[in-house]
């Protein structure tokens, strides 16, 4: 067997109760030596859905490497040169508040969770009703996995202003994924009485209607309303494209690849139009995505794997589908999926010790992995017959 290719989601941190669970597919080499595609039973109906919640991930926590300036420019400038203006604008006016606040953001955007908590601390010491701050301060102990916290500051967040929707939407969120189901529908529900305009809370509400009832007709009206009420948000969008990946109506492809013209800079766009072009009929065309996304991401060592395994499966080339595997495990030499394939594709070209060798290397690791195992036994069959 060899594993599939997977969504690029391996990133999102983990909190204690988090209900993320990994699917996976397989592919299996019958005795005859034909290939066909097995796709394991799923423990949820939720789990199509790749690794589900990011709490704040979306559009809260910075992810662009440019931010507007202090003047608020429409040009974008680097993290570092944003730091550096406010700087020099807290030296002349060190009791705004409003500085230490998008310094704080500017910090967290380049990671440096340290300084941010500082610069928060300061803001809300200037002042301490302001709402976004506590959002923000959420969000950093979300980054510091500090689940009690989160709670508290956003609690706090909706005392200071009970017609501010925010804090009530991420304590939906933060509750959903704790799996306090009730709990994350009553947050968004009085979010959305406050305004129904709320794109977030039918997204989270979209969320919960997948992960609490596993439901996916309610789940696709709330993301289609999200989408609708605010059309830069690409999360919505991307949980559509993915249950229409595995309900397969035929206006899948159509609505994904839309969904990548609609977002051409947002890589997981292109991602998943690439990952379900491959796995229906278009490899060619699914390779082409790959490769753009390694013009801009050289090193993502999941996109290195996919062009590996299309090589592999779909095209048949062995050399290239090694060296894009090789090329994987380089950049993520604990990868186990590019390790197991560089196996198989060793086997595929008749090198059976070398194939044997990263098997038994696997084991080592993982002594029940038993795709290894049933590797193995299939080498020495071979080699006694």
């Amino acid at each position: 067997m060899a594993v599939i290719a997977r969504r690029n989601d391996e990133a999102i941190q983990k909190m204690s109760k988090s209900i993320i669970v990994w699917t996976a597919s397989f592919l299996a080499v019958t005795q005859s030596g034909k290939k066909m595609i097995i796709q394991l039973t799923m423990k949820k109906t939720i789990l199509f859905l790749g690794l589900l919640l990011a709490l704040f991930a979306c559009n809260n926590t910075p992810k662009t490497e440019t931010i507007n300036t202090v003047e608020e420019s429409d040009e974008p400038i680097t993290v570092t040169e944003a730091i550096r203006q406010y700087n020099d604008s807290i030296a002349k006016d060190s009791t705004n508040a409003g500085l230490y606040k998008n310094r704080a953001k500017a910090y967290f955007a380049n990671e440096q969770v340290g300084a941010a908590m500082m610069d928060i601390n300061q803001s809300l010491r200037l002042d301490p009703n302001d709402v976004e701050t506590y959002l923000l301060l959420a969000d950093v102990y979300y980054a510091l996995g500090d689940e009690g916290n989160i709670d508290v500051t956003l609690n706090k967040a909706a005392e200071i202003d009970q017609r501010d929707a925010r804090p009530l939407v991420k304590l939906g969120e933060l509750n959903l994924l704790q799996q306090n189901f009730k709990l994350s529908w009553a947050y968004l529900d009085k979010a959305l009485s406050l305004s129904t305009y709320n794109p977030r809370a039918y997204f989270v509400r979209g969320m919960y209607f997948i992960i609490a009832q596993q439901d996916t007709v309610n789940a696709l009206k709330n993301f289609q309303i999200s989408s609708e009420q605010d059309d830069s948000f690409y999360d919505p969008v991307e949980q559509i494209c993915r249950i229409y990946a595995v309900q397969q109506p035929p206006y899948a492809l159509d609505y994904i690849r839309k969904a990548q013209q609609q977002f051409p800079d947002n890589a997981n766009a292109r991602y998943e139009l690439a990952l379900y072009l491959q796995s229906h009929g278009e490899p060619e065309e699914a390779v082409k995505h790959y490769d753009t996304l390694l013009m801009m991401q050289p090193d993502n060592y999941m996109v290195l794997f996919n062009v590996g395994y299309v090589n592999f499966v779909y095209l048949e080339n062995n050399e290239v589908a090694l060296d894009y595997f090789n090329r994987s495990l380089q950049a993520n030499p604990k990868y186990l999926d590019a390790y197991y394939n560089k196996g198989r594709v060793l086997e595929q070209m008749g090198k059976y010790a070398q194939a044997e060798e990263i098997y038994k290397e696997i084991l080592k690791s993982y002594p029940n992995y038993q795709l290894a195992v049933d590797a193995i036994n299939r080498i020495q069959n071979q080699v006694i017959d």
